[in-house]
């Protein structure tokens, strides 16, 4: 693998000359260090592209945000570091700037970084572009939304080619399963198991997002039955657009099904986006309240990721807030996350509602959060969305008498 290409920017000479040294202590890392912007500048006319960037941002002449901005139109850099002291609450600020450059943000090495400290950022950054390699070269062409007709969506929900996948929530104390989100797949008979990305917006353009819906909710339904019959007695959440909620048509159906598969409406959790509950109509509010009082249990969802509305959150009968997973993406490299979190967890509780936390990927994220007081949370580090084949031999393996029985009887 070729050399990491680091550019330091830092206008103190000793400073410079430091982190210099700890760098080119790496030997799989070409260090060009530079006192003032311009000098940076002038050598990336010549050589085009750096790995990575580390750079002070209160400097004498062009500071080091104006750099990276001209930077970023003219040349290829894939990651920045700080190399500064800034405040905690402009740090998140700066970040998100870094971010909307488009280049990836290693984090914030203060002054006076240790080896370790630029280790994890090297970790970091040379992950993150194996990761991206594996992306680039995917196994089979690009499939888009626009690949698809109106014919070839109804044609898959006459053949019940939607399907879903099922993704844990978990006690994050003790491991055990505290829910399931049920999430849509389409098993395209050439193209193989597509994501929502291909199909979710054409379906709502066609009109065809309630006979979606109904197809994943009576296969949960009938999941859920099967294993009450078994004595287990799991939760199921739902998706659902605020739209749907238009007319009381889908609210009924939804009532008649649970009625049929006699599954408790308080074992129905439908997840509504916040964005949606913004401006949505009094009708699609009646119809939330409609749903509660049948016993169905309502989530926030994505909450947080948007322009909250805690009157809405205060206003509505929801029982769940799930929040979005952008607070734990940065929870170890950004303090505010840490106290947005403990504020949601603190909010949750005063209007005892259940909080489940979205996008736990990584062992220290569920320490923190573990720290912090969470109680629920989904992520990859818990289990990815898995078909029902699989969900049920993990979570719910026949014993040996049942398995005995199943042979007799067949």
């Amino acid at each position: 693998m070729s050399k990491v290409r680091v550019i330091v920017l830092e206008d103190h000479p000793f400073q410079r000359a430091v982190l210099e040294y700890n760098l080119a202590s790496f030997t799989d890392v070409e260090v060009f260090a530079f006192g003032c912007a311009q000098d940076a500048l002038t050598w990336l006319d010549v050589h085009k592209s750096a790995d990575i960037v580390i750079c002070d941002l209160m400097m004498v002449g062009i500071d080091g945000l104006s750099f990276l901005r001209k930077a970023k139109a003219k040349y290829s850099i894939s990651a920045v570091a700080l190399f500064s002291c800034i405040d905690m609450e402009l740090r998140r600020a700066v970040s998100q700037m870094i971010k909307m450059l488009n280049f990836e943000y290693l984090g914030d090495l203060s002054k006076s970084p240790s080896v370790d400290n630029l280790q994890s950022m090297l970790d970091k950054f040379v992950y993150s572009r194996t990761q991206k390699r594996k992306v680039i070269t995917p196994s089979r062409v690009e499939i888009r939304p626009k690949d698809f007709s109106f014919a070839d969506f109804q044609l898959a929900l006459e053949q019940h080619q939607f399907v879903g996948f099922y993704q844990p929530k978990f006690d994050v104390a003790d491991f055990s399963l505290a829910g399931v989100e049920v999430l849509a797949r389409w098993i395209h008979p050439e193209l193989g198991t597509l994501s929502p990305v291909v199909f979710i917006e054409p379906l709502i353009g066609h009109g065809l997002l309630d006979e979606l819906f109904l197809q994943l909710f009576e296969q949960g339904c009938q999941l859920q039955q099967e294993l009450l019959n078994q004595n287990h007695q799991i939760s199921l959440a739902y998706n659902l657009d605020i739209s749907q909620l238009n007319s009381t048509k889908l609210v009924y159906r939804i009532v008649d099904i649970v009625k049929r598969f006699n599954i408790p409406p308080r074992c129905i959790t439908l997840e509504i986006t916040e964005t949606g509950l913004l401006s949505a109509p009094a009708v699609n509010m009646e119809n939330l309240i409609r749903l509660r009082m049948q016993g169905f249990e309502l989530a926030i969802d994505d909450f947080g990721a948007a322009h909250s509305s805690l009157a809405r959150l205060c206003e509505l009968p929801f029982s769940q807030i799930k929040l979005d997973s952008c607070f734990v993406r940065e929870l170890g490299v950004e303090p505010r996350c840490q106290a947005a979190i403990s504020s949601v967890i603190a909010l949750s509780q005063a209007l005892n509602m259940e909080l489940v936390i979205e996008g736990i990927e990584t062992n220290s994220q569920l320490v923190l959060l573990q720290q912090l007081g969470c109680t629920v949370g989904q992520g990859f580090c818990f289990s990815r969305p898995i078909d029902e084949h699989t969900f049920i031999q993990r979570f719910f393996p026949f014993d040996r008498e049942m398995e005995d029985g199943i042979r007799l009887s067949t």
